[in-house]
């Protein structure tokens, strides 16, 4: 299973964030090649054990999609990864960058 996301920053910036996530949740690195924005890692938590699979891509304008893919043995895999995409837009908030266009005056 997997979700999509677009992103107002640039890849470097959701790259850094998602190396904190790992270490946030004390996971293992289990493939890194942040030149092509990915990161793999794995999870444990009790006797159960994960693999989240980051996927950084730039768009352009400063934008980027990022793709989060679980493995395929785990439980309630949907909410595992809107938890990875809430925790990665709580850990940007602050450096978030709003889109304005300026609009034509009637």
């Amino acid at each position: 299973m997997e979700g999509k996301k677009i992103y107002l920053q640039p890849v470097s910036m959701l790259l850094a964030a998602i190396n904190d996530i790992v270490e946030l949740q004390n996971g293992k690195l289990t493939f890194s090649d942040t030149p092509h924005g990915k990161i793999h890692f794995r999870v444990r938590l009790y006797a159960a054990k994960w693999e989240y699979r980051f996927s950084v891509k730039d768009i352009g304008d400063n934008r980027c999609i990022v793709e989060i893919e679980l493995d395929d043995d785990t439980y309630k895999k949907e909410g595992k990864i809107l938890r990875e995409f809430a925790l990665l837009d709580s850990m940007l908030v602050a450096n978030a960058q709003v889109e304005i266009a300026a609009g034509q005056a009637g």
